[in-house]
């Protein structure tokens, strides 16, 4: 194993080979983004949210293209795995784009896991080691019952929706507000109360499936979206009203 390899700058990246899909299919995508980062300072390059994108992409082609042109990479992708990669998700990494990114003790551990199922990065013609574990299995299902029906209904909902569509290829915006009613299955007089609750089954929805991608779109229309789960009136005109 060749671990002593540096790169002299981040276009020498796009001499990384990309690995074999049988390897990392079955990975989290926070997870091969911690492996990326790894190898970005094993290379003596700086992990930021650019040179992170690019060896995502080619490192993982299949998990980190863009659906229409997968031959750029997704960015988006990238920066919902860093953060489910964090300190409020996973706790693999800490940092920022400003500061750069580094691996936590537990991301640590989760690499050793990694570079024994997944392998090591080929750099050019340099093969710096060679995976020694099988790779990761699909997760066996279990018998479903009733409410968990439930549960896969309504995040298969959300990932068919335009909403989600919009959430994977742009940034949210005002003029989404009509994909998130139709999405979550709400409208606009229904009461903020009631568009809340909805909004926290969904993400109990998502917890409960292990889908940390659903959790982070219900994260991002909260906060794009915050009004719309609060509501604008107070207890005394509660009380006229009734």
């Amino acid at each position: 194993m060749n671990s002593q390899l540096t790169l002299k700058t981040e276009k020498d990246l796009l001499s990384v080979q990309p690995m074999s899909p049988s390897r990392y299919q079955n990975e989290q995508l926070a997870a091969l983004t911690v492996y990326s980062i790894y190898w970005l300072r094993q290379w003596g390059l700086r992990p930021t949210v650019e040179t992170i994108t690019v060896l995502n992409h080619r490192l993982f082609p299949l998990r980190f293209a863009m659906n229409v042109f997968p031959e750029f990479p997704d960015a988006n992708r990238t920066l919902r795995s860093l953060l489910q990669s964090g300190p409020k998700y996973r706790g693999w990494l800490s940092g920022s784009n400003q500061r750069g990114y580094a691996i936590t003790p537990a991301g640590q551990v989760l690499m050793e896991e990694l570079l024994r199922r997944i392998g090591y990065p080929q750099v050019g013609t340099t093969v710096l080691g060679k995976a020694i574990d099988a790779p990761r299995q699909p997760t066996a299902r279990r018998r479903e019952r009733p409410r968990d029906l439930d549960f896969k209904a309504e995040v298969a909902k959300l990932r068919s929706s335009k909403l989600f569509e919009r959430w994977t290829s742009t940034t949210l915006e005002d003029r989404d507000l009509i994909h998130v009613y139709s999405a979550l299955g709400i409208f606009d007089h229904t009461p903020a109360a009631a568009k809340r609750r909805k909004l926290i089954d969904l993400k109990d929805s998502a917890r409960k499936l292990d889908d940390g991608e659903i959790g982070q779109l219900l994260e991002d229309v909260e906060r794009t979206f915050a009004g719309l789960f609060v509501s604008t009136v107070g207890p005394r005109q509660r009380r006229q009203r009734r």
